[in-house]
């Protein structure tokens, strides 16, 4: 058989794409959220950014997760 030198791409490393990508959204959705109360043209992007907020959160500790579990997995 031959031998493959192809990457394998973990959950790891999708969680952290997926981390990275969603930082951007949320920043953006700050900004917008931020632009609507000064304004006064938006009143209810308090809803959308608190459903992002929650979701990334719940993102974050998986990936937190899944890297103390990679990390034990590397020490055994």
């Amino acid at each position: 058989m031959k031998d493959s030198n192809e990457k394998k791409i973990t959950t790891l490393q999708v969680f952290k794409a997926i981390l990275i990508i969603y930082s951007c959204a949320i920043i953006g959705v700050i900004i917008y959220t931020i632009y609507g109360w000064a304004t006064g043209a938006y009143d209810t992007n308090y809803v959308i950014l608190a459903a992002c907020g929650a979701t990334y959160c719940a993102t974050a500790a998986e990936y937190e997760r899944l890297k103390k579990k990679a990390a034990k997995k590397k020490e055994d």
